[in-house]
């Protein structure tokens, strides 16, 4: 394994460059089309610009997209950052970077409807290994890695609202060449569980899935189709959170945020539409369909990423492992 070099300049700040006053109103707005916290803007010297920097090298020494994976447990801050850190690279760096979501490559209703009736029921509920359309992302990326200068594709859109990909007029066109693409998602750079899966983990396995068929198809889908589409992966970065009990309550902070801004993401059209912000309660239940896989990923990504950020209870990063560069 190659050794590490640890970034320790996340606890103080230096003096602002004017690449970093320049990006700051960039970054604020970013950070307000999200309802991100706006005091996440205090980070652009300590971490944003830095990682930025760093990345716009990595892209530079490179002969078509640099393919960045960016993982971490729900709610840590993943799309936030990987914003952040795309209009930077974009308005900073003059680089074509764009962000994908793995929430945006969920199989069609039908199709993951399908494969639930073939398997076990547990596959109707998104968010899991086996409810992404594997096959397209690895098209998509490959695409990605082809576009040329004045060539456009379409980077696909889910609209959670209606289970469902949006209609193809409605996804987000980019122009080619593209330098930088940031893939983010809370599973993103996954190996398979080489343990034992047959005793449950919570009450969602025992009562729900008691045989492990569910558990166990994740697991070899982790273990082949999923395997193949993350070794597309240029970079691995992982957000590491404190421990697993924290999830839930970034998780439910989230939602709560959803809750308050409905009108303003939706406008007048919230009326119309059939959509339904989870209680506490509900969300407890929701989580114990991703609680195997996270508790997973935190006790093994932190050694296979490539870069790692360590997040205190307060999801603000304390700090960054880069990798030694030789």
């Amino acid at each position: 394994m190659l050794e590490r070099q640890v970034n320790s300049h996340m606890n103080h700040s230096s003096l602002p460059d004017p690449l970093s006053q320049r990006l700051r109103f960039e970054v604020e707005q970013t950070l307000s089309a999200l309802y991100a916290d706006a005091s996440l803007i205090d980070q652009l010297d300590s971490l944003y610009l830095p990682f930025a920097t760093w990345l716009s090298k990595k892209a530079g020494r490179r002969d078509g997209p640099l393919i960045l994976g960016l993982g971490g447990a729900q709610g840590c801050g993943k799309t936030t950052f990987a914003s952040v850190v795309s209009r930077i690279l974009v308005k900073g760096f003059d680089l074509n970077a764009v962000v994908i979501s793995l929430d945006d490559l969920y199989s069609t209703r039908q199709d993951r409807l399908m494969f639930a009736d073939k398997t076990t029921p547990l596959f109707s509920v998104r968010g899991v290994p086996g409810t992404h359309d594997v096959t397209f992302a690895m098209n998509l990326f490959q695409r990605a890695r082809q576009l040329k200068d004045g060539e456009v594709m379409m980077f696909p859109c889910f609209d959670k609202s209606i289970d469902e990909r949006k209609a193809v007029h409605l996804w987000k066109e980019v122009r080619g060449p593209i330098d930088v693409v940031l893939f983010e998602g809370w599973c993103v750079g996954s190996p398979e569980i080489t343990g034992d899966l047959s005793s449950p983990i919570n009450v969602l396995e025992r009562d729900k899935d008691a045989q492990g068929v569910w558990r166990q198809s994740v697991n070899e889908l982790l273990k082949n189709e999923y395997r193949e589409l993350f070794s597309m992966l240029d970079l691995m970065v992982w957000m590491q959170a404190p421990n697993y009990d924290i999830v839930y309550q970034w998780r439910n902070k989230q939602e709560r945020l959803l809750e308050a801004h409905l009108l303003d993401i939706h406008g007048v059209l919230l009326d119309t539409l059939d959509l339904k912000v989870m209680s506490p309660e509900e969300l407890k239940d929701f989580m114990q369909y991703y609680e195997r896989l996270t508790r997973h990923m935190l006790a093994v990504m932190p050694e296979r990423a490539d870069v790692l950020m360590r997040l205190d209870e307060g999801q603000s990063v304390q700090e960054v492992r880069y990798p030694t560069e030789h």
